[in-house]
């Protein structure tokens, strides 16, 4: 009975085993898919504490979450632009700045583009971007562009807008905007019935004060370049409950710009009053070099010239 009972259940066993025995690369290759899975899981799992922590502005908690995921993939986008942003957290003192970026390229050239014959001397146009040696990135399909507009010496005869597909000919969006009457912060939003942005595409946008019609070359103009990313990670973060400057720092942290900024313009049309929203607004804006333009107006543009 004893032998009987031990040999059914070496049948049993062996109608499970595979027809061909396993190789040693079959057993590597299983191996390796678990390991990927394990470190998937866990830096998401770190991804998500350092957001919240940064949520909860304990940025130095944050920082180790945020380099324990980058140990898990070396150079990832995500990761060190945390790490760049929360260790600028730390070192500017979060008791007196509330927001920062770092740009992964830091820098700016103020005498891009030409200065053209409407505008005063020694003034340009102003692109609210952290570098012009990198694309500002977002998460929009539609995002937001902000340029400051400086004093004019003649009135221009119109503002222009391109996006261009850096692939294509034809642009992906163009407008032409009436000029504004003073100096302030101007904004240009793609319109939702234009072609979303693609994620991971560059690109190319050019912003023109036309100062004469005839002769294009006397525009004062400034470009740049954006690119839409998702960071799922990110967007779990945002699902949870949130105030509006939780949401600017998250975008900032992350990196995407575009986003943390235009959370923050859009605080200051409905709060112009709120010192803790200036606050924010001014420590993004100094935190990229951009002091000239804090405390200047948010103007009522842009719309079409038909």
């Amino acid at each position: 009975m004893k032998y009987k009972f031990w040999a059914s259940c070496m049948l049993a066993a062996l109608a499970f085993l595979p027809l061909e025995p396993l190789s040693m690369t079959q057993v590597l290759a299983t191996e390796s898919v678990y390991q990927l899975a394990q470190n998937r899981a866990a830096y998401t799992q770190y991804m998500q504490l350092g957001y919240s922590e940064t949520k909860r502005r304990n940025y130095r908690k944050a920082l180790g979450y945020f380099q324990q995921a980058e140990r898990l993939r070396p150079g990832d986008r995500y990761a060190t632009a945390a790490i760049r942003n929360v260790t600028s957290y730390i070192q500017r003192g979060s008791a007196r700045n509330r927001i920062a970026f770092v740009p992964g390229k830091p820098g700016r050239v103020r005498s891009a583009g030409t200065r053209g014959s409407c505008l005063e001397i020694g003034q340009s146009i102003i692109p609210l971007t952290p570098t012009d040696k990198e694309a500002q990135r977002t998460t929009a399909e539609h995002p937001t562009f902000y340029f400051y507009i400086p004093q004019t010496s003649t009135k221009p005869e119109a503002l222009e807008f391109v996006l261009q597909d850096d692939n294509s000919i034809d642009p992906l969006y163009k407008e032409t905007f009436k000029p504004v009457g003073q100096n302030g912060i101007v904004s240009v939003t793609i319109p939702t019935n234009k072609s979303s942005l693609q994620i991971g595409k560059e690109y190319s946008w050019t912003f023109s004060m036309i100062c004469d019609l005839a002769n294009r070359d006397k525009d004062s103009y400034t470009e740049g370049k954006i690119v839409r990313s998702q960071d799922e990670n990110l967007a779990l973060q945002l699902k949870e409950p949130n105030t509006d400057l939780d949401r600017a720092v998250l975008f900032a942290t992350a990196g995407f710009w575009e986003d943390s900024l235009r959370t923050l313009a859009n605080l200051r049309r409905q709060r112009p009053n709120d010192p803790e929203v200036q606050k924010y607004w001014e420590d993004l804006l100094n935190s990229v070099d951009i002091k000239d333009v804090v405390n200047k107006p948010l103007l009522p543009c842009c719309t079409a010239q038909r």
